[in-house]
């Protein structure tokens, strides 16, 4: 069990002198690669100013250069809101410059207002974001491993193209799709994907949507070439129940600026380590490969050790 965490950069943008500020995110990757994570994770949004980040592309080159063996990574990144080409370019570099430690995962975004009006303000209409995201995978995965490439799809048009340089990992930069309840999610992580992202909130709709995509990639000649899955999940983990679920929502509401009531679609696992156990070893029996976690606490080391010494070696 792989478990990566996902480093906060909300709070640092809301910071009045945010020129200064990032030194707390350096700060925080290399605790998590002293600590022992497997990967680093960081958000994606550009135009919505009440979830403001810095460009996680750019960020992610300055954690290249901050680390040594952590892999780093985006979820959910929205390739769709970038021309194709430019991004294939950009994170070829970074994969370099981080000496293969690179890992994408992507999504569609949900159907939501402001994600909407994100992608209309970066001149991608909404409507199309499902098909630009699905010629994008196809178009980056070429361009990372052929010399030139021809392409004639529907929204992406090139004649011989090529970049340089190409990708560090030999086989490209792994991609990871997010899907939870959408029949053509799941057809897309099993014809595209090196791995599946979910917040499935329970272990029976995990296991159903993991058959489904080795079913689609069985049917696109790709069987076993999906072998990630992985749950995006929200922690807090205390030896009182209650005083998990009353610190990780307290948490939440703080840091979203929003009431409880808002936040339901999270996948929280706000729970004693035995609880915690208990429930992420039905996801494990059921295909679950890899966690990424947001740590609900301002204690985030202390969580991170119960997570990575008392929780990750009684999954294995």
């Amino acid at each position: 069990m792989e478990i990566g965490v996902l480093l906060h950069t909300r709070q640092i943008i809301r910071q009045e002198d945010a020129a200064k500020s990032f030194d707390q995110l350096w700060s925080d990757a290399a605790r998590a690669e002293e600590l022992g994570f497997d990967h680093i994770w960081l958000g994606d949004s550009v135009t919505v100013l009440d979830k403001a980040r810095g460009d996680c592309l750019t960020t992610m080159a300055a954690l290249a250069a901050r680390t040594n063996k952590i892999r780093i990574g985006a979820v959910p990144m929205l390739p769709a809101l970038r021309n194709t080409v430019l991004l294939a370019h950009a994170l070829a570099t970074l994969d370099v410059i981080s000496k293969g430690r690179i890992i994408l995962g992507v999504s569609v975004g949900p159907v939501r207002d402001y994600i909407q009006r994100q992608f209309a303000a970066c001149g991608v209409p909404p409507q199309e974001k499902a098909g630009r995201l699905s010629e994008s995978i196809e178009i980056m995965r070429r361009l990372w491993n052929e010399t030139t490439i021809t392409y004639d799809g529907r929204y992406f048009k090139l004649d011989d193209v090529g970049i340089l340089p190409h990708p560090a990992q030999k086989s490209g930069i792994p991609i990871w799709i997010v899907a939870d309840q959408n029949d053509n999610g799941f057809k897309r992580v099993g014809r595209l994907g090196d791995g599946w992202v979910t917040l499935a909130p329970t272990v029976e709709r995990f296991a159903a949507a993991r058959e489904k995509i080795d079913q689609y990639a069985q049917e696109q000649g790709r069987a076993k070439k999906c072998p990630v899955s992985a749950i995006y999940a929200t922690f807090n983990i205390q030896t009182d129940r209650n005083r998990a679920r009353d610190e990780g929502w307290k948490w939440m509401e703080r840091f979203f600026e929003q009431p409880k009531e808002k936040l339901s679609y999270h996948f929280t696992i706000f729970a004693t380590p035995e609880e915690c156990v208990r429930l992420l070893k039905g996801y494990a029996e059921a295909g679950l490969t890899t966690i990424i976690a947001r740590i609900a606490s301002d204690d985030v080391t202390g969580q991170a050790r119960l997570l990575l010494n008392e929780i990750k070696p009684r999954l294995d």
